[in-house]
């Protein structure tokens, strides 16, 4: 099988664009009712709980109709809202959001993974039909357009590209989106990270000729680059085309 067997069920489902055959069923879920609408990706319970959908950013509200329980990620947040997961008959009330183009994922240790998968898949489902913020120009920057990388210092940015090269320098894995010099995107991932990406099912050795979706604060040095601290920051949206390994 080579090093693409690395590659999780999960993200091989992601890059054909078909919705992962996981049930997102977290542990310690508590069913709801009478729920309201909030502040935006917030809502609140009849219980006076301020609630927040974890997993995304944006400017949508809750389609607090569709949800049926929720599971707790968490302590309160500084505005004393809990992180939850929504669920709805269907899987996460998140997939909806996203899958229309209404919100865009937020990396995060504590989701669960099949969970996460959902969610990531539609998210794919909606950046690949330009859906919703997807359509708006500088949504998704391109890994090689070294101008707009620069007018992205210091700030969180969704970059997508294929990886042309990965190869690991003194305890860092460096994954190139270009040539070295050409102003291409370059995500790091330091040693003491990389446990928890190959647990997570994704080895950086093994995605040359992806093509990826990485989420995260772009810095300027020699190049362009995003450090990526966890594996949810990373998104396989394509596998390699015939030959380009």
């Amino acid at each position: 099988m080579g090093a693409g067997r690395h590659l999780t069920l999960g993200a091989a489902l992601v890059a054909l664009g078909l919705p992962p055959a996981f049930a997102c069923n977290p542990d310690r879920a508590e069913a709801v009712t009478g729920l309201r609408a909030d502040t935006p990706l917030a809502f609140s319970a009849p219980d006076g709980r301020r609630l927040r959908l974890l997993a995304l950013t944006g400017d949508a509200a809750v389609p607090v109709e569709r949800i049926d329980r929720i599971a707790p990620l968490g302590g309160l947040d500084r505005h004393e809202r809990l992180p939850v997961i929504a669920l709805g008959p269907d899987g996460p009330v998140e997939s909806h959001l996203l899958r229309d183009g209404r919100a865009r994922l937020s990396a995060s240790r504590v989701i669960p993974r099949d969970c996460w998968r959902a969610m990531e898949a539609a998210e794919t489902e909606a950046v690949a039909a330009r859906r919703g913020i997807w359509a708006e120009p500088g949504a998704l920057l391109d890994a090689g357009d070294a101008d707009a990388l620069k007018r992205f210092d210091g700030r969180f940015a969704v970059v997508a590209g294929r990886v042309r090269s990965v190869r690991t320098v003194r305890r860092i894995t460096y994954v190139n989106f270009g040539a070295f010099g050409s102003g291409a995107l370059t995500v790091t991932i330091a040693e003491r990270d990389m446990p928890a990406f190959r647990e997570f099912g994704l080895e950086p050795a093994a995605i040359r000729g992806h093509m990826l979706r990485v989420r995260g604060v772009v810095t300027i040095r020699r190049g362009p680059f995003i450090a990526a601290a966890m594996p949810e920051q990373i998104t396989i949206a394509e596998a390699p085309t015939r030959g380009a390994r």
